[in-house]
């Protein structure tokens, strides 16, 4: 009898014993490469800013053709589409508190307006985005730039069609003069974003 529990019980040892032990490997995550976070800024050692590559995937905030501020009149056939987007921490503190966090990042697409082809006497109005051409960042970082925003064109280098993998920022009076004197909110233009401009908090 006693002989007969002994073995029960060393059987019932070695059942805990294995389901721990499955346990203990099942919660173990293999060890690899850190994936560096996606809605922050992130540079080269040169201070380049890195693009981007899931910035698609971010807030869409608003659409336009051909917006800028220029001395110039319209050129309609150079005019382009942009679609815009802002990481989903900085948008979230916007509907929050209507202001930008530091390390806000804003991605505008480019798009080549697309090209009509007639289908017989129906004639297609208005216009499309046809092809992408780049994309341009506003970047809030004051820990990397003496501005409180910089901006960049990770447009392709001459005589290529890859976007480039990082860019130097753009000269203050290329950008942030521009987009100080005009942005509605923390030199955003807000104005233009239907999903920013219905959370702007009013002015006191």
């Amino acid at each position: 009898m006693i002989q007969r529990r002994l073995t029960i019980s060393a059987a019932a040892f070695a059942i805990c014993l294995g389901f721990w032990t499955h346990r203990g490997q099942s919660d173990e995550q293999p060890v690899g490469k850190t994936e560096a976070p996606k809605d922050i800024p992130q540079y080269t050692d040169k201070g380049e800013l890195k693009l981007p590559s899931k910035f698609r995937e971010w807030i869409f905030v608003g659409a336009a053709l051909g917006l800028r501020y220029s001395e110039h009149g319209p050129y309609e056939d150079e005019e382009k589409f942009t679609n815009v987007y802002i990481t989903p921490p900085a948008y979230a503190q916007f509907q929050r508190t209507g202001t930008f966090p530091e390390k806000t990042m804003l991605a505008m697409a480019v798009y080549r307006q697309g090209k009509k082809k007639p289908l017989g006497k129906r004639k297609l109005q208005g216009a499309f985005e046809g092809e992408f051409l780049a994309v341009e960042l506003a970047v809030k970082d004051r820990a990397n730039s003496k501005d409180a925003w910089t901006y960049f064109d990770f447009s392709p280098q001459e005589g290529q069609t890859a976007l480039r993998k990082s860019a130097k920022a753009f000269a203050t009076n290329k950008c942030f003069d521009c987009h100080a004197e005009h942005g509605a909110v923390d030199n955003v233009f807000v104005q233009y974003y239907p999903s920013l401009r219905r959370l702007q908090k009013p002015t006191k």
